[in-house]
C-alpha cells in the first residue's frame, strides 16, 4: 500500500507539474499526458468563467502562466469543483509574486470573485418592509442580508483594456456589493463619507441619527444636526437601489 501511495503521489506531482517532474515509472506518457490536459481544462473552465476581466488583460501566455503555476504551488484545502475560484483568490493572496506589470491584479481578480461569493451565500429569506419610512433618524436600516462594504487602492470596477493603471489614484475605491430581493448581485461605488455612514450603521446596529453623530464627532462638526440631510438622503437612495429593505424604528426594539 506504501508503494501504491507513492506512485499516485508521483502521478500527481507529474499531473501538477509536468515540467518539473518525470512521468512516473510504468505510465504511457501518452496516458499521462491526458490527465494533464484533463487537470488543466478543468481549472481552466472554472476560472476563466469568473475572472473573465483579468484573464482578458493578461492575454493567453500569462494567463497560462499564472494558471500553470497555481496548479503547481497550491495546495488546495477544498475538494469542491465550485470552489477552486475561492482556491485561487487564497493562492494570489498569500502565494502569487505579484506582477509589475499590472499591480492592481490581485484587488481586480478579488472583485471578480466576490460577485460568486454573493451570488451563492447562504442567507435567510429576504423580509418584507414597508416601501417609505417617514422617519429615518429615529430608525435603523434593515441592509439586504447578502451584503459586504468592499475597499480597494485601484478603482476595479472601471479596469478595463483602454484603462489599466500603474500606480493606485490617491483616493481609494469603495463598493458595496450586495443581492438584492431578486437575488442579482449589484454593485454602488461610495464616497467616503457613505462608505463611514454604511460601516457604522452595519457594525453599530443603531439609529441613522446616533451615525451621524458619530460622524461628526469623529470630524469634530460644531452641528451634527446640519449633517442629518446627507443621512436621511443618503439611506433613502440606499433604499431605492435595494441596498437596504427597509427600517426599524428604535423604540420597537
Amino acid at each position: 500500500m506504501m508503494a501504491f501511495q507513492s506512485v499516485q503521489r508521483q502521478f500527481l506531482a507529474h499531473c501538477r507539474n509536468p515540467v518539473q517532474h518525470a512521468v512516473p515509472v510504468g505510465f504511457a506518457p501518452q496516458g499521462a499526458a491526458i490527465y494533464v490536459d484533463l487537470l488543466y481544462n478543468k481549472f481552466n473552465e472554472s476560472l476563466e468563467l469568473c475572472f473573465p476581466v483579468t484573464r482578458a488583460l493578461l492575454g493567453e501566455t500569462a494567463w497560462q502562466h499564472l494558471l500553470k503555476a497555481f496548479i503547481a504551488q497550491h495546495r488546495c484545502l477544498s475538494p469542491y469543483y465550485r470552489q477552486i475560484p475561492d482556491e485561487f483568490i487564497a493562492y494570489l493572496q498569500a502565494e502569487w509574486v505579484s506582477n509589475h506589470d499590472t499591480p492592481y491584479l490581485l484587488e481586480l481578480a478579488h472583485f471578480e470573485w466576490i460577485e460568486l461569493a454573493l451570488a451563492i451565500a447562504v442567507a435567510e429569506p429576504v423580509t418584507a418592509f414597508d416601501g417609505v419610512v417617514n422617519d429615518w433618524l429615529n430608525c435603523r436600516p434593515v441592509f439586504a442580508p447578502v451584503l459586504q462594504l468592499l475597499h480597494y487602492a485601484y478603482p476595479v470596477q472601471r479596469i478595463n483594456e483602454a484603462y489599466q493603471p500603474t500606480t493606485p489614484p490617491e483616493q481609494s475605491t469603495h463598493i458595496l456589493g450586495f443581492r438584492d430581493r431578486n437575488d442579482v448581485v449589484q454593485f454602488i461605488e461610495l464616497n467616503p463619507a457613505t462608505t463611514r455612514l454604511v460601516d457604522i450603521l452595519q457594525t453599530g446596529d443603531c439609529t441613522v441619527q446616533t451615525a451621524i453623530e458619530q460622524i461628526a464627532s469623529e470630524l469634530q462638526h460644531p452641528e451634527p444636526s446640519a449633517l442629518f440631510t446627507f443621512g436621511v438622503a443618503t439611506v433613502t437612495d440606499l433604499m431605492q437601489q435595494g441596498a437596504i429593505l427597509g427600517a426599524v424604528r428604535e423604540e420597537l426594539r
